[in-house]
């Protein structure tokens, strides 16, 4: 095996194709998980069961519950949008740092 630092190999992966990246990180992802976690989709197939269970029926939504005033005029697919365009800027931030690795 080749001795490597963690720079020459950060370098070398950044150099990647997108089309090798995103395996490359999904091989990483599973290599670094913890046994015995649980998956993504685990954890999805369980909230299906727990909804279709009715374990959710009777829960008191806690939207507007404590509403804040900068915020009332924004939709329920407004926030939405929103949530997710803020957890997601990581993927454009990454798109723009190896851009400049290039």
């Amino acid at each position: 095996m080749v001795e490597m630092t963690f720079d020459q190999v950060l370098k070398l992966a950044l150099a990647l194709r997108p089309e090798q990246k995103a395996p490359l990180a999904r091989t990483l992802q599973v290599a670094s998980s913890v046994p015995g976690d649980p998956t993504r989709a685990q954890l999805i197939a369980e909230l299906e069961a727990l909804r279709a269970a009715g374990a959710f029926e009777h829960v008191r939504s806690l939207r507007n519950q404590y509403p804040a005033q900068a915020l009332g005029h924004i939709s329920d697919k407004q926030l939405l949008a929103a949530i997710h365009e803020t957890a997601n800027v990581w993927e454009a931030d990454l798109a723009e740092l190896s851009d400049h690795g290039n």
